[in-house]
């Protein structure tokens, strides 16, 4: 077995086991999946060891399937106005029967997660803004919650400055809101927004 042959074999398990752990296609890895993928299958095709075809066989598909599955949800999904989700989101949380906790965060396609607590109810949404920048509103509302001051909110756009994407969990305590960080559980890349002069 040669260095490529190595190479080839030690990137698809590393692939393969990020896949399995961390779901979700972002580009960086799908690409690295792809390239990977179709090495181990002319490797284990042609001249290399055939075991490597397994890996890269299953690897391809645990990657196309993240792929479909993460198209047909982004296909489903409401896609809205940032200034409409907050105006809704804070009427919500500021009402009586509104949200206990709230969870946010901007997915590294850019959609953004609500996960949302009542009395009575749990609720996972997601929405694709259409206009306005999605880590904008999380921010926006997080501020308008919890406080411009608050230390999640500070830490939030620290740790995404720096390249880690976090979720911010808003929790209702009498009539204020506590904010607080926790990690992301798949993909931690946070989103770039390009039309953003803030959050490029």
């Amino acid at each position: 077995m040669g260095v490529l042959d190595i190479v080839v074999a030690v990137g698809l398990v590393a692939l393969l086991l990020r896949a399995l752990v961390r779901r979700g296609p972002t580009p960086g890895p799908l690409l690295l999946a792809l390239v990977f993928g179709g090495l181990g299958l002319w490797r284990g095709f042609g001249p290399g060891p055939g075991w490597l075809l397994w890996p890269a066989v299953v690897l391809l598909t645990v990657t196309a399937g993240d792929f479909l599955l993460a198209a047909r949800l982004n296909s489903r999904m409401p896609h809205t106005d940032s200034a409409e989700v907050k105006a809704e989101l804070l009427t919500d949380c500021r009402s009586d029967g509104g949200r206990q906790q709230l969870t946010l965060a901007v997915a590294p396609g850019g959609a953004v997660m609500l996960d949302g607590v009542w009395r009575d109810a749990v609720r996972r949404d997601a929405v694709m803004v259409t206009a306005g920048c999605p880590v904008c509103l999380v921010e926006e509302v997080t501020a308008e919650l919890a406080g411009p001051e608050a230390q999640a909110l500070a830490a939030y756009r620290r740790d995404r400055a720096a390249g880690t994407n976090r979720l911010v969990v808003l929790s209702r305590r009498g009539d204020d809101w506590e904010a607080a960080l926790e990690p992301v559980r798949a993909s931690s890349k946070p989103f770039r927004p390009v039309d953003c002069p803030v959050h490029r």
